[in-house]
């Protein structure tokens, strides 16, 4: 039967349910990815159950057969991309055989044909609610299994998944059984592809890009590797776990609505990102970030999943501030932040000065769809800001014990922010729940404005979310004449600090970005800071970073999130 047009997104009590009712134990698929317009999906799922009604999610072009536990189920039970079934104690084995569509939107399998040589490519794109189009699932992020695929394929084409895999006579390829993953992270890559391959410290590693720009892939070769073992090394370092996905497979791939997806094994990116033309180091420092990202993500997100969307800053708050350390501490790029002060912090800030600004955890998102609106410089930018922030104040020892308490704890498995807050306070953070219900769970900003007449620093909470918030920060001051600035200290734990300035002095407030606030240059430090044909100063103990002025700005096309609602 044909699917019934409309889908339903997945409501959180839904998955509620459906979690408490089913332990899913593995996924076996197969696929012929043979023809242009459709492909054939053939889906063993094995599970347990506590016994009782449930529904598959499935978005077949024809559902041709589907069985459960031996006994057939209706197909034309179909509705909307639900099936229902009625589960019985125990374990249960269901299958289902299925005609699906290659898509043309960048979700699901898309396959695009290269006009510059007619060749035809396939990528998977599973994130949200596009898996159940690739093979038959329980598509939410908390019911993680393993993935065995079966692939059949032009003979032409090199196929790509989340677990290495072997081509065992031509066009047939065998891939071994993943690890635990949730649906929105499966992915297969196939196609006549340009490959390049490379190892380090036992990874085997891999680049590929459509035939047709690979001379400009190769050109790229020697700093994508480097820069993918540079972070290798770093975050091998930091968290003391090995990368635990087998390959780590780089695919750069056509017509992708995002930026990059993080799936573990095989991360997809734009293919933009190869450079077939001359670039600024603003666009080499984006791209050694989002590489970074992503691979902060094999821990944060791949090892550790998000229960549900509400805790989305779990993946994305994480990946942004390692992402873009471990550029600036690892790689070339040590200026990294201070290209970032310029695009994602801006981005962020403009967000959350927005009406529709949130939490940056526990963000309401009461259904999948909702969850697409948190994909936004919140989730990204603050969040990594506020990470970094929780970083300056319990020090690395203490931040990575309890990051790597959190891994070790639900590893392949998926935990919640009361779970990472419980990490860090075993660790030695103390008690986190002033932290936590300030920072993460009321949303808006602060600012942070010097009143000169009264020597004061002033803090300021938005009206409508009121929050006693603690800004560890800095100030930095010059005066004509004078070298340098020279930057102190200075913490705002109170709506009035006091901060005495000389009328000659120019003083910048949080000139680290050490906190998350609307700070602006006042008029007095504006008239004083030199023109662009004069020497400007350069600071005694770090360079300064960008501040944000009170008047906001835009959010470049380049710091658009990864995600669906902004890709």
């Amino acid at each position: 039967m044909t699917s019934t047009q409309g889908q339903q997104s997945l409501k959180l009590v839904e998955a509620q349910e459906r979690s408490e009712l089913l332990d899913v134990t593995g996924y076996d698929v197969t696929l012929d990815l043979t023809r242009e317009a459709t492909f054939d999906s053939l889906t063993r799922i094995t599970f347990t159950s506590r016994g009782g009604p449930t529904f598959l999610d499935v978005k077949p072009e024809q559902l041709r057969r589907v069985h459960l536990n031996g006994a057939p189920v209706d197909p034309t039970l179909l509705d909307r991309g639900r099936l229902p079934l009625q589960t019985s104690v125990g374990d249960n084995e269901l299958v289902v055989e299925a005609v699906m569509a290659f898509r043309n939107d960048g979700e699901g399998l898309h396959r695009s044909v290269d006009p510059a040589d007619g060749k035809a490519y396939v990528y998977g794109m599973s994130f949200m609610d596009a898996a159940p189009s690739i093979a038959a699932c329980f598509d939410q992020p908390d019911l993680k299994a393993p993935w065995t695929f079966h692939v059949r394929a032009p003979e032409d084409w090199t196929v790509f998944g989340n677990a290495p895999g072997l081509e065992v006579e031509p066009g047939s390829w065998e891939f071994e059984t993943s690890q635990p993953l949730s649906t929105y992270f499966v992915t297969l890559v196939a196609g006549p592809w340009h490959v390049v391959r490379s190892e380090h410290d036992g990874i085997p590693l891999s680049l590929s890009c459509r035939a047709s720009i690979a001379e400009h892939l190769d050109a790229d070769v020697p700093e994508l590797f480097r820069l993918t073992e540079q972070c290798f090394d770093e975050f091998h370092r930091l968290f003391g776990i090995r990368y635990p996905f087998g390959n780590y497979h780089q695919a750069f791939v056509p017509e992708f609505n995002a930026g990059a997806m993080e799936n573990p094994g095989c991360v997809t990116f734009r293919d933009p990102m190869i450079f077939t033309s001359k670039v600024t180091r603003g666009e080499r420092i984006q791209r050694a970030t989002t590489i970074a990202h992503e691979m902060a993500h094999q821990w944060f997100g791949n090892i550790v999943t998000p229960v549900w969307w509400d805790d989305l800053w779990l993946n994305e708050s994480f990946a942004e501030y390692m992402g873009n350390r471990v550029t600036a501490t690892a790689t070339e790029y040590a200026d990294a932040w201070d290209q970032l002060a310029w695009t994602r912090r801006q981005w962020g800030l403009v967000a959350d000065r927005a009406p529709s600004t949130h939490p940056v955890a526990g963000n309401g998102a009461v259904d999948a769809t909702a969850a697409l609106q948190d994909f936004d410089g919140i989730s990204y930018a603050k969040g990594s800001s506020i990470l970094k922030q929780l970083n300056a104040r319990l020090g690395d020892d203490v931040f990575f014990s309890g990051v790597i308490d959190h891994f070790e704890r639900h590893r392949f498995g998926n935990a919640t922010m009361h779970d990472l807050i419980a990490s860090w306070e075993r660790a030695g953070a103390g008690d986190l729940a002033g932290f936590r219900d300030s920072w993460l769970l009321t949303s808006g900003l602060d600012s942070l404005t010097l009143d000169r007449t009264t020597g004061v620093l002033v803090r300021r909470a938005p009206e409508s979310e009121p929050a006693d918030r603690d800004h560890r920060t800095s100030v930095a001051r010059w005066s004509p004449g004078e070298p340098s600035w020279t930057v102190a200290p200075v913490m705002v734990d109170a709506d009035r600090v006091p901060l005495d300035a000389a009328p000659d002095e120019a003083v910048v407030v949080d000139p680290r970005e050490e906190t998350w606030a609307l700070t602006s240059v006042d008029p007095t430090t504006l008239g004083l800071l030199p023109g662009p044909s004069r020497r400007r100063p350069t600071p005694r103990s770090a360079p300064l970073r960008g501040t944000a002025c009170a008047a906001g700005g835009t959010t470049p096309t380049s710091t658009l999130p990864r995600r669906p609602s902004s890709r």
